[in-house]
Parts: structure tokens; C-alpha cells; sequence
């Protein structure tokens, strides 16, 4: 049941049929959005208020859709002089990697921001949904580098990729996942049957179901060695990719 909630919007919602989830039209798909407009972000504030007093108690078991596009936030960011200056000095603290792969990582983060400050305006118990289309969006590593789910915390990604798989490659955090260590990944996806993208951060919850997992030792850091210790001893094997790309168990 999509609501159109922009600005422009009556907000006389017609409700009617059987649905699965609200799908919210924000106007947040579209190029340029204004991110930095205070007065817009309070019209779809207001909008998404008088949703949860006035829709949401006849529907409290249903989902919402807070976001439906394209995972690349870049191409329709508003780059103004602000965000500019802001890229800048955070691109500074992140290791060296593909520039339209950190425009693409900076704005994710903006943008995400941003639905979190939305979602403060809906009820708590209101299960929220991104739903993001990662073609052309970079390599598969960096598409999902991306998608770690770190950075949608509060959110129910669907991106479109179903991963089942006792496989596991290891992400490091961003503050280690350089451009070389994500174009070795996207060799090693080439080389595997299948895997499961992994997250060194949140590694304890993701590691169930997992036999193997291939890491890049110059990447983890003393807390995920720590974790991965922790995943041998519960019966995991990890396996080292290093030099002439040849495995090795920790």
C-alpha cells in the first residue's frame, strides 16, 4: 500500500484491499534530494507523524517500506559545498580505495542518517524495510562492502541477494577494507562454488552454519583475531589468504 507523504502532499490516504507492507513515497529515490533542507525534512516529519496517530493503531501487525531505490546514493546526491568539505576530511580517516566507491560509501552513510531521523517519527514497534537495487554499484565486493549490515542498523535490508552457503569471506571493518583487500575478494568469489559475505565486526552472529571462512590476515584486526579464535574453537576452520594466494589455517 504505497502512501505518497512529499511535501506537496494531502496526506487523504485511501486504505483499502489486502496488503503487506506500507510503502512510503518520500520522494527520498529522487535526484538531488534535499538533505540539508530543514523545512522539508519537517513537512515529511509531520507526514510520517500523522501516519503512526492516525493510520498505524488500525494496522499494527503490518511492515513498512521506508526507501526503494538504488543503492548507489551518489548519483543523486546534492553535493553541495557543505558535503563537499565534509568528503573530504572523511575520506582523510578511510583507507585508500576506489573514489567513486567512497562517494558511494559517504553517501550511503548520509543518507542512512537521514531514514534514521525519519524513523525516530514512526512507532518503535513498527518493523522498517530498505528495499535497494545494487546494479552497477562497483565490483561484488564493493557492492557488498556496501551492504554490510552495520550500516542500516534498525533496518531490514533487501537487496536482492540470497546468500546460503557453510562458505564464509571475512569484510573487515572499513577502516581496514582497503581497494586491494576488496579486489582480492572479488578474485576469491570468482574461485568459490558459492559464499557468504561475512562481517568481521559482527562475526560471533554471523558465523552459525559456517564450515570455512577465508580471511586476509593483513586486514583483521586484534578484536576480530580474537573473534576467529573464538569461531576454531567452536569447530570453524579459518583460512588465511596471503601471498601467492595460497590457504593456510590460523
Amino acid at each position: 500500500m504505497k502512501l505518497r507523504a512529499r511535501p506537496e502532499d494531502d496526506l487523504q490516504w485511501k486504505i483499502e484491499g489486502d496488503f503487506e507492507a506500507f510503502e512510503f513515497d518520500l520522494g527520498l529515490h529522487l535526484p538531488f534530494f534535499p538533505l540539508e533542507d530543514p523545512l522539508y525534512f519537517s513537512n515529511l516529519g509531520a507526514a510520517l507523524t500523522h501516519f503512526t496517530e492516525t493510520v498505524w493503531p488500525k494496522f499494527p501487525k503490518k511492515q513498512a517500506i521506508l526507501y526503494r531505490g538504488s543503492l548507489d546514493f551518489s548519483q543523486f546526491f546534492a553535493w553541495s559545498e557543505t558535503f563537499e568539505k565534509q568528503f573530504k576530511e572523511w575520506k582523510e580517516g578511510m583507507p585508500l580505495s576506489d573514489e567513486a566507491h567512497l562517494k558511494r560509501l559517504f553517501t550511503i552513510e548520509a543518507f542512512v542518517y537521514y531514514f534514521q531521523m525519519l524513523a525516530h517519527k514512526l512507532p518503535d514497534e513498527l518493523s522498517l524495510k530498505l528495499i535497494v537495487d545494487p546494479t552497477a554499484c562497483g565490483t561484488l565486493a564493493q557492492v557488498h562492502h556496501l551492504l554490510s549490515p552495520e550500516r542500516f542498523q534498525h533496518f531490514t535490508i533487501d537487496s536482492g541477494f540470497q546468500h546460503d552457503s557453510p562458505i564464509g569471506i571475512c569484510f573487515p571493518p572499513d577502516e581496514e577494507c582497503t581497494g586491494e583487500i576488496l579486489s582480492k575478494i572479488d578474485l576469491l568469489m570468482e574461485r568459490l562454488p558459492s559464499f557468504r559475505p561475512v562481517y568481521e565486526p559482527l562475526l560471533t552472529e554471523q558465523w552459525d552454519g559456517l564450515d570455512q571462512l577465508y580471511i586476509f590476515p593483513e586486514a583483521v584486526t586484534a578484536r576480530g583475531l580474537r573473534k576467529l579464535q573464538g569461531f576454531e574453537a567452536a569447530g570453524g576452520k579459518a583460512i588465511s589468504i596471503g601471498a601467492g594466494d595460497r590457504g593456510r589455517g590460523i
